[in-house]
């Protein structure tokens, strides 16, 4: 399981640095008309993310790279402890700032508590980030599922997020202890509300078309109401790691936010062997490996 869930972090890492070329690009043509290499990690073709470069993090990937430095040096997650970690490396931070940050940063500088300056954002990217947490505490699910919630209100404070990690929380867990994703998927959303259990069967739905078609249908954006159905339909059509991350870019729009989540559920069903030959050329592999580590000696 721990081998699982260790390629389940990386593949989150590695869903975001891939996507990082094509984000935020909603035209497919464009990106396919562009110099998108789908073999290897690529420069940003918008100026999103201005100043990054090939096997760099989006703003999604630095701040889980944030929150697993934080584990790893506090040997404990606490919401403030983080709050702390984040609200120091956002004040110098030369990545794009989204609005939930921004908002949280604000929260912050006025006194707010950690615990409640969370946004009403409804963006995707916070579930994908949660990864760190999901390794450190896989053998305790009670504190596990808790410290995911808390690290979602801390910049999303949105109903449909909170419950939307904890189902994607949910799916990691089953399919590192073997369950089958196609499976899992469906199985899993009867325990959740109308709309996760509605997200659920519209990427099932679309499970049979071609995916720029299907993505392009369920919705390219940033919001979870077009990002869960999307990852949903990722899963659900493609088993390999590859050839999910390929399709997941050329579609365009929040590929990064996408690709978090599926490179975890891929990873922790299939391990290490599932990741791409070049995972570790992401330009900060060495300092995730040094966390894994500094986590892994807390537990031995």
């Amino acid at each position: 399981m721990k081998n699982r869930l260790q390629a389940a972090l990386w593949g989150a890492f590695y869903g975001d640095a891939y996507a990082l070329g094509a984000h935020w690009l909603y035209d497919t043509h464009q990106i396919s008309k562009s110099e998108f290499d789908t073999k290897c990690f690529n420069d940003p073709l918008t100026d999103y993310h201005k100043g990054k470069a090939a096997g760099d993090f989006t703003h999604y990937g630095d701040q889980m790279l944030w929150l697993l430095e934080t584990i790893a040096r506090e040997k404990e997650f606490t919401v403030h402890g983080f709050s702390i970690t984040w609200k120091t490396k956002m004040s110098s931070y030369k990545g794009y700032i989204d609005g939930a940050s921004q908002h949280t940063i604000g929260a912050l500088d006025e006194g707010t508590s950690s615990l409640v300056c969370g946004s009403n954002s409804r963006d995707l990217s916070v579930v994908g980030r949660m990864m760190p947490l999901i390794y450190t505490y896989h053998n305790d699910i009670d504190k596990m599922m808790e410290y995911v919630k808390l690290h979602t209100v801390f910049t999303h404070m949105t109903k449909e997020l909170v419950e939307s990690a904890a189902y994607f929380n949910e799916l990691i867990l089953a399919v590192s202890l073997g369950a089958e994703i196609v499976h899992a998927i469906d199985e899993i959303a009867l325990a959740y509300s109308e709309n996760i259990q509605k997200w659920v069967d519209q990427g099932v739905a679309m499970a049979e078309t071609e995916s720029i078609e299907a993505i392009k249908a369920l919705g390219q954006s940033c919001s979870v109401d077009d990002g869960f159905a999307a990852v949903i339909y990722l899963l659900k059509r493609f088993s390999n790691f590859q050839e999910a991350m390929e399709a997941n870019a050329l579609s365009g729009g929040d590929s990064a936010a996408r690709g978090m989540i599926v490179g975890a559920v891929l990873g922790a069903y299939g391990g290490m062997d599932v990741l791409p030959p070049n995972y570790k050329a992401m330009n900060d592999a060495d300092a995730i490996a040094k966390y894994i580590e500094m986590i892994d000696a807390k537990d031995t």
